[in-house]
């Protein structure tokens, strides 16, 4: 799959950005196609987009924060790599409230354990569709109950059955928990999405994997091989599996930060990203 006209931009925040949570729920009711990269590169934590234009525009509006436009298309390589895919049926939602991230914490505390110049990322890329009616036949296969008009249909023409087409299929305390679950997942919006992990050792990738909700699992890992560039994760996406979330899902796994006070964020103007490594402007 790949977004028209898509561009490379940095998302900055300023000092004074907060409620990181409530602004991407904000952003994913808007949008319908992105990418987006949380990185760390030399004690630094940056944020890159690839989007269309319409979509940058909603992008650009976060609060106490700017979105520069990259004149270069950035390769993010990296020696492992894991891919994400859901652990229970999508109906299922992996978590049903917005909660803080601890991914920028996470990447903080890389610099106390002696990997301040370590490299490694989340990326994710996720686009609209209504998956309402698909989650719906799954709770109807729960239930045991067939579709309302089908069965006013049936009681047209086999009134003698009524009777048993309406009688209604007890289900188990977690089934019906389930079945729940599923509804409050249906009546929100719907991303398929793509998630990796990209780090210099296994270690610091378990760290990062610490801050994804318990509801994904890795299935693919890619090791000591350089071929798979995560910025060409959008173009690559048809390959991979997809993780049908919600905005409320997918709004805490690539969460803003609470409090970009206490952050080491790129904000400055004098520097910026080709082929993996942040350069000094004036040496290009």
């Amino acid at each position: 799959m790949k977004m028209k006209n898509k561009k490379w931009y940095e998302l900055k925040l300023y000092p004074n950005f907060r409620d990181g949570e409530e602004e991407m729920l904000n952003l994913l009711y808007r949008v319908d196609e992105f990418a987006a990269f949380i990185l760390r590169k030399s004690n630094t934590t940056r944020i890159l987009v690839k989007a269309d234009e319409t979509n940058a525009m909603y992008f650009a509006g976060i609060t106490n924060a700017k979105l520069d436009r990259l004149e270069w298309s950035p390769s993010l390589r990296y020696n492992f790599t894991r891919y994400y895919r859901m652990r229970t049926h999508y109906a299922l939602p992996i978590v049903q409230e917005i909660r803080p991230s601890i991914l920028y914490s996470i990447l903080e505390e890389l610099d106390n354990n002696g990997n301040g110049d370590m490299e490694c990322i989340l990326a994710c890329y996720a686009r609209y569709k209504d998956e309402s009616y698909s989650i719906s036949k799954w709770i109807m296969s729960k239930e045991g109950n067939e579709h309302a008009i089908v069965k006013a249909l049936k009681g047209i023409f086999t009134p003698t059955r009524v009777k048993s087409i309406d009688k209604v299929k007890r289900l188990s305390p977690l089934t019906e928990s389930l079945v729940e679950k599923a509804r409050w997942k249906m009546r929100l919006k719907h991303f398929h999405t793509v998630i990796a992990l990209g780090a210099e050792n296994t270690r610091v990738l378990d760290m990062l994997e610490g801050a994804l909700p318990y509801g994904l699992v890795a299935y693919k890992s890619e090791e000591h091989s350089y071929e798979s560039d995560l910025s060409s994760i959008v173009e690559r996406s048809s390959m991979l599996k997809r993780c049908i979330l919600s905005d409320i899902e997918l709004a805490n796994i690539i969460a803003l930060p609470k409090d970009a006070s206490v952050l080491r964020l790129y904000t400055a103007d004098t520097k910026t990203f080709t082929t993996g490594l942040v350069v000094d402007a004036d040496t290009l």
